[in-house]
């Protein structure tokens, strides 16, 4: 969590294999360079802020969930009738199912980045990392994808990695939080403290008030 600028999104691609670096990074108890193998690049998917597509391309739904099993396929083979299947079952339990034959191209931006989630989850990664997967859809939306983000939690064994500045957005499943501005750690920790009024006025530099209502987190500044 942190402000624009904050350096999120540059160490999810760092994480991600995307960006060079300096200095030590340990994934799955290894030390890694930015270049990473085929199976530590397996272990990680990644949902990034937007899944642009060109409207024109031709792609279903169903299609385009399905690419993410061809990492495990190698370069000498294709998805076939079991990677479809295995695409199909993950979009019901998704309860996205309705979506599979409709063209990629001519879904709203919240039904892509369901797509992209679950192309991402159809990889079988250890670890999901995703790029503010909320920004620029509208409130219901939202919670659609939110909700989606926690069942995918409780059903998959799988570790989340969400990068947001919008903390009033943060999936119920989340439980650890680290808060970052210009690149340096403000606080690592337990999310309860991390949402604190104190914690996120030391991070935004500006004095905030936190308080929660019907199990939802709040904030007012003057």
């Amino acid at each position: 969590i942190g402000p624009n600028g904050a350096g999120k999104t540059t160490l999810l691609n760092v994480i991600a294999g995307f960006e060079q670096f300096s200095g030590t990074l340990s994934l799955f108890g290894h030390h890694e360079s930015w270049k990473r193998d085929r199976q530590t690049r397996l272990r990680i998917g990644y949902v990034p802020q937007l899944f642009q597509i060109d409207p024109a391309f031709p792609i279903l739904a169903s299609e385009a969930v399905m690419t993410g099993s061809i990492g495990r396929l190698g370069l000498f083979r294709s998805p076939g009738r079991e990677e479809m299947e295995r695409a199909m079952k993950l979009m019901e339990m998704m309860r996205m199912a309705h979506l599979a034959d409709r063209p990629l191209g001519q879904l709203s931006g919240g039904e892509r980045q369901k797509v992209s989630l679950a192309r991402a989850i159809l990889q079988q990664p250890d670890i999901l990392l995703m790029d503010e997967p909320t920004a620029n859809l509208d409130i219901a939306v939202q919670k659609e994808v939110l909700d989606l983000i926690c069942e995918i939690h409780k059903q998959q064994d799988l570790t989340l990695l969400l990068v947001t500045h919008d903390f009033t957005v943060l999936p119920a499943a989340m439980r650890r939080a680290v808060l970052l501005n210009h690149g340096k750690t403000i606080y690592d920790g337990d999310i309860d403290t991390a949402m604190s009024s104190e914690t996120l006025s030391r991070l935004f530099q500006y004095p905030l008030e936190t308080f929660d209502r019907n199990g939802k987190r709040f904030v007012s500044y003057d």
